[in-house]
């Protein structure tokens, strides 16, 4: 029997750390509306408070999600914003330039977040 409850919890701590592995590889599926609402403003609340960690990587991240021709542009953006540590300074700047036409045409146009900065976002709230 204890032989039996060891082999059990192997696999159980295996399957636990390929679950885990999965989780940090790969990338989930969403639409910049939602990743905004769901991390960054509270990223955004947080940092408002001096705990600015967590949207600064999602600043770092934000421009790989602009379309090709907007890329430039969101990378000036969240790079002014990081190099003064304004980082609201980012949000207001993107949305004056850029929210009006997104709510518009690409409301639910998808998103690929990586699983690791989603990872890291839930363990920061």
């Amino acid at each position: 029997m204890n032989r039996k409850l060891k082999n059990i919890s192997f696999v159980l701590l295996f399957l636990l750390g390929v679950s885990t592995s999965y989780a940090q590889s790969g990338t989930t599926e969403t639409t910049l509306h939602d990743f905004m609402e769901d991390y960054t403003k509270p990223a955004s609340k947080k940092a408002k408070k001096g705990d600015k960690v967590a949207l600064e990587r999602i600043l770092k991240e934000v421009p790989n999600w602009a379309l090709d021709e907007q890329k430039t542009k969101w990378k000036e953006i969240t790079d002014k914003a990081l190099a003064s540590g304004d980082l609201e300074s980012s949000c207001k700047n993107c949305h004056k330039e850029y929210k009006k036409e997104y709510k518009k045409s690409y409301r639910k146009r998808p998103i690929q977040v990586s699983n690791e900065l989603i990872s890291f976002l839930k363990n920061s709230k």
